[in-house]
């Protein structure tokens, strides 16, 4: 990371960076160029191990690619706001962002997706008491991110002098 000032590793800051962000954007590996999908997502830590989770259809090009290669890059981001400064150069623009990698992978287990899915609704709403119906859960791909690093990066805006 070029800008080591700028980097977050308090535990408890980078939890609020991803309860705040909304939408993970997933680096995968295409023949000739990489392929980059915006995706909702939940999330929870398994003692030291951020796991993401994801859904979508049951095909598409985002699984063939998973299917072709697990490894996958990862981007979140939050807090956004122009800095305002008297010249061009001095404007500037606030964000937290968290970047890593991870390994891919797919489930069919019943339980494991209904947990996924109540981690993203959970993430999504606060809320964490939804039921889902046998027909759903089977009919969604889940897409289990084991998160293998990551850093988080954070500009605020400047405080009123």
């Amino acid at each position: 990371m070029r800008r080591k000032e700028r980097e977050i590793t308090n535990h408890s800051d980078i939890k609020k960076i991803l309860e705040k962000s909304h939408v993970c954007r997933l680096a995968l590996f295409d023949e000739t160029y990489p392929y980059v999908v915006p995706t909702n997502f939940g999330y929870e830590w398994q003692e030291e191990q951020l796991m993401l989770y994801i859904h979508g259809a049951r095909q598409g090009k985002k699984l063939t690619l998973l299917q072709k290669n697990p490894h996958v890059g990862f981007e979140m981001d939050t807090n956004h706001e122009l800095i305002i400064g008297d010249m061009a150069c001095d404007y500037s623009f606030a964000y937290a962002s968290i970047i890593g990698q991870a390994i891919a992978e797919l489930t069919n287990s019943f339980e494991l997706k209904t947990h996924a899915l109540q981690k993203i609704m959970e993430h999504e709403t606060g809320r964490n008491d939804f039921t889902f119906q046998e027909k759903h859960v089977q009919s969604t791909a889940i897409i289990i991110l084991k998160v293998q690093n990551f850093t988080v990066k954070a500009h605020e805006t400047r405080k009123a002098e």
